[in-house]
């Protein structure tokens, strides 16, 4: 017999785009009705708990990458007693399985021991790749319809990532309409440039050493060190458990050490060099962040407010908070200036454009000025 039917949506995990729909439950399974769609069918034991906060529940399936289910007001009693139960506590052992879940733990404890007094750059390494990359399908699942996407602006992205990294097919590039200046490496091999980076950016080769800077950071292994420097052995063991604002909101307050951000800048520098892109507007960006950040001291000392200074800075601080900015970084870039090299365009100016105007042009994209109102 068929039960109940209930307003709420729902992401396929094969695109950014937020559906409608109505759940339609028949004994342990279930189906995801649009108007002329029907997905499914699913079983409510293959779902677990993503989330839960002002704007309702999020539900993810074991087995389908970037899946979400969301349920938009109080749940009905009946459709409630089917869906997994709303607690975070061993939150990651409901994602992994019980089975995988033992194992990983397993290892981990066995090592933990010895391990312990060990700085994060040797501990990340060891942390497994599945439980990496549940980190960051918990946040990035948790965007909410922020990604952006055209066909042409997605084109264009691809192609300024294979330029900058030819072997990238384990990482995933987002932009997501987000109005701060910043760009953001995270667990699972994510890296996400805000629509702020690209609106104030001069250029695509300004972007593109910023990529790959943040790719830099996946590299090596930074954003775990981070975390496990912050949170400990709790990362692994579901002490990060939150909304993806929250969770990002934490990775972005880590910021990273001077030698972090120095191994990131010389993977850059290096990648552009591979890439035959110009270092240079890249160092003019860095000596843009220098100076800003030596403004916005100047103001705290003053006791200035944002009107009579700190303002200029806008939404750039955002990229200060979690990137120590030096001249010595700008000066990096500028020596590895090949003087009369016939440097490359990372794109065309239309590609760029593409890119660029990407987010504007997505009216599906649900939009934020910050990370706070996930």
């Amino acid at each position: 017999m068929t039960d109940i039917f209930f307003t709420c949506w729902h992401y396929t995990g094969q695109d950014a785009n937020r559906r409608n729909v109505e759940i339609e439950t028949v004994g342990s399974t279930f189906w995801l009705n649009e108007t002329e769609l029907r997905h499914g069918p699913f079983r409510f034991d293959e779902l677990y708990f993503q989330s839960s906060n002002k704007n309702g529940t999020v539900y993810s399936h074991r087995d389908l990458d970037g899946w979400r289910l969301g349920v938009a007001g109080p749940v009905p009693e009946d459709l409630k007693s089917r869906l997994p139960a709303t607690i975070t506590y061993g939150h990651w052992i409901d994602r992994l399985g019980l089975g995988k879940a033992s194992i990983a733990l397993l290892g981990i404890s066995a090592v933990a021991a010895a391990i312990i007094s060990y700085s994060p750059q040797w501990l990340a390494p060891l942390v497994p790749d599945v439980v990496d990359e549940k980190i960051g399908d918990a946040i990035v699942g948790d965007f909410g319809g922020r990604f952006c996407y055209t066909p042409e602006g997605r084109r264009a992205l691809d192609k300024l990532a294979r330029k900058i990294e030819p072997d990238n097919k384990d990482l995933k590039i987002n932009v997501a309409k987000i109005e701060m200046m910043n760009a953001v490496a995270m667990p699972g091999k994510n890296v996400i440039l805000f629509q702020g980076l690209l609106d104030q950016s001069k250029s695509v080769e300004e972007v593109s050493g910023v990529l790959a800077h943040e790719i830099g950071h996946v590299r090596e292994n930074h954003v775990m060190q981070g975390l496990l420097r912050q949170f400990g052995l709790s990362v692994l063991t579901g002490g990060m458990d939150s909304t993806g604002g929250q969770m990002l909101g934490s990775i972005l307050a880590l910021g990273y050490s001077r030698s972090a951000e120095a191994e990131a800048d010389q993977y850059s520098i290096k990648a552009m060099e591979k890439a035959n892109i110009s270092p240079k507007d890249t160092a003019d960006f860095f000596g843009k962040l220098a100076k800003l950040s030596g403004e916005l001291e100047k103001g705290k000392k003053s006791g200035a407010d944002k009107s009579d200074g700190a303002d200029k800075i806008g939404k750039t601080v955002s990229y200060l908070s979690s990137h120590p900015a030096s001249l010595s970084r700008q000066k990096e870039f500028e020596n590895s200036i090949q003087k009369n090299h016939a440097y490359e365009n990372a794109l065309s100016a239309s590609e760029w454009n593409d890119l660029k105007s990407m987010c504007d042009k997505d009216k599906n994209a649900k939009s934020s000025v910050g990370i706070t109102n996930f």
